[in-house]
Formats: structure tokens, sequence, C-alpha cells
């Protein structure tokens, strides 16, 4: 699709006449200065890519005075323009952390909110810098996550786990959307997925967990415990992909997934990367000693999320840079399913 089609896309669904672009500086730059953000005689210089931006469009946008990020919501995701989103996922991020503003540790891992843009659907944050990296890298560098970023994880997830924002967003359309592609399609032969395009046999090694009836219905009642609505504060996409690591040491990104639910999804999910990047046993055991667990917290079903991360991570449509081979990735969702039924 090109982008003159995606901007008039974009303005038709929303009203919005700011589609902003990489490359851009101009438009971004008219933009900033619409909404008084810009001081007296500052010019943006560059508006480049910050990052993947899997789900919405994140800039860095350097002026004559000041860098900061830039991000973005579409009707759509953004690596994906055939899948639909809401728009409005950014907003849930912005009202994140505004509930966690009362906790120093919380907002010290996390970039600060410089301002939203509710009508265009933006969000202008802290940059935490070029070399800044997202912990995507524990798949294929051999080392892992260390022990300090885990435990400053853990430390963030119980910390956050204990908020109970009263209010919070339900945050429906976005988890119907995260569920269909977490409980659903990735169990369905008919899903359309172009497996064997992502690594050659994957097709065949997902088959038998495509026609397994007894993991399905498995894997449709955690899909309700998912969609039920709890009472505490949850990141929602805890994952390698939403961690940064800085000179500062990891920052936590991305929250436009967060509901008030259960704890286990978080848990269960990072529980899941650390198999996926080859953790050590004692990297999954830090989970019990360094993560203080909340009033009912199901380590049983913190593990079950952990093993449908892991299914719909290997044969479903949102892959990660795993270096695991064919017989590897074969392996692992045997010991899901194990763990499942």
């Amino acid at each position: 699709m090109r982008m003159n089609e995606l901007a008039d896309r974009f303005t038709t669904a929303t009203g919005s006449r700011f589609y902003l672009t990489a490359g851009d500086a101009d438009g971004v730059g008219n933009y900033l200065r619409q909404q008084g953000y810009l001081i007296d005689g500052e010019e943006v210089t560059e508006v480049e890519p910050a990052g993947e931006g899997n789900m919405n469009l994140t800039l860095r946008v350097v002026t004559s005075r000041r860098h900061f990020i830039l991000k973005q919501s579409r009707p759509w995701v953004a690596k994906f323009p055939q899948l639909e989103a809401p728009v409005e996922r950014v907003l849930i991020e912005r009202d994140f952390q505004r509930a966690i503003a009362g906790d120093r540790f919380l907002t010290g891992k996390m970039p600060e909110l410089l301002k939203s843009d509710a009508t265009n659907y933006v969000l202008l944050l802290e940059d935490l810098g070029e070399d800044a990296t997202d912990l995507s890298t524990i798949y294929t560098d051999g080392e892992g996550m260390s022990r300090g970023q885990l435990a400053t994880l853990l430390e963030y997830a119980g910390k956050l786990h204990r908020l109970h924002p009263p209010g919070f967003p339900a945050n429906t359309a976005l988890k119907a959307l995260n569920h269909a592609h977490v409980f659903d399609l990735p169990l369905r032969p008919d899903n359309g997925f172009s497996l064997d395009a992502i690594h050659p046999g994957l097709a065949e090694v997902a088959q038998p967990f495509q026609h397994d009836e007894k993991l399905r219905r498995v894997v449709t009642g955690l899909g309700r415990h998912y969609l039920a609505t709890g009472t505490a504060l949850i990141h929602g996409d805890f994952y390698p992909g939403s961690f940064l690591e800085t000179d500062g040491g990891v920052y936590v990104i991305d929250a436009e997934f967060a509901y008030l639910g259960r704890p286990e999804f978080d848990i269960g999910v990072l529980m899941a990367h650390l198999l996926m990047s080859r953790a050590s046993e004692k990297r999954i055991l830090q989970i019990d000693t360094d993560y203080a667990k909340p009033a009912g917290f199901d380590a049983g079903l913190a593990r079950q999320f952990c093993y449908v991360e892991i299914i719909r991570r290997i044969i479903g449509i949102a892959q990660l840079p795993l270096s695991l081979t064919l017989d590897e990735r074969g392996r692992i969702l045997d010991r899901a399913r194990a763990g499942l039924v």
C-alpha cells in the first residue's frame, strides 16, 4: 500500500491531518509548532525511525535544541497494515504512565512522558539515547538476560502488580486483538500464516498442534482468564522487545497493552521468553526469589500462560529473531504442550 493511500486511510479513520512519517522534518516540525511544543527559533533537523516500531510509528526527533521520541498509533499494526488495530492504544500508554506516577521506582524505569495529544494519537517521550537497544538480542547473542537485568524487571513487575488504579481503561479492543493472536489463530490450521517462509519445515511441525482439540480446549480456557477483568495493573506485553538496555540500566517501554488483569500473564510471558532464549535454570528460578508475588498469585497459571506464549511465538504471526533450529522449535513446542495437557 502506497504512503499516500495510508495517509488518506489514517485521516479518514481518525479525522487527523497529521500523518507523521520518518524523514519528514518539515511535516513533523509543522505538527510540533501547531502543538506549541517548539520554542521560538527551534527547528526540527532530523526525524528518523527509533527501533522496529512493530505496533506504532516511533520516531527520534532531533531539533536545534534537544531530542525526544515521537510515537503515533495508526488504526492498524505498523508492521502489518492489513491488520486493523485500535488507534486509541497510544492513549492507554498515556494512562499507564499516569497510573504509575506515584511510584518513583516505576517512573524511574520508563521514559518520561513529555506530552500527550489525544486528537492526533501522539505521545512525546524522553529519548533514552541512540545507544539504547531492546533485549531481543538475548535470543541470539548466546549470553541471555543477566541476573541484574532480570532482577530489575522482576522488581518492576512486583511493584506494578500491586497497583490497582480505579477507572483504568478496559482496553477491550486491543485485548481482543491480542487474544486472537495468542489464544486462537496460532492453533487454527486455516490461519493463513506462511510458516515455511519463516522457517522451512515449520508448517509441518505446527500441524499436530493445530489439530489437537484437547490442547485447543485448554488454551481457550486460558484465553478466558486473559479476557477477564482483574484488579492488578499489568503491562500486557512484558517481553524483551519491551525492555531497553541503556547506560542507566534496563527500562520498560510500550505499555499500550496494559489493563487490569492477572499478574500471572506478565510473569508467564516473561518466563516463556527466558525459555526461548535458552536461559539457564538459575534464571528461571530467579523469578521465584526476586518477584514479590501479590496476594493470590497462581504460579501454575503463570506457567500455563508461559506455555501458550511459547506456542504462539513459534507458530503464530508475531515471530521473534530466534536462533533455534527446527528440531529445537519442535522440542520446545512439545514441552509446552506437555505442560498444558
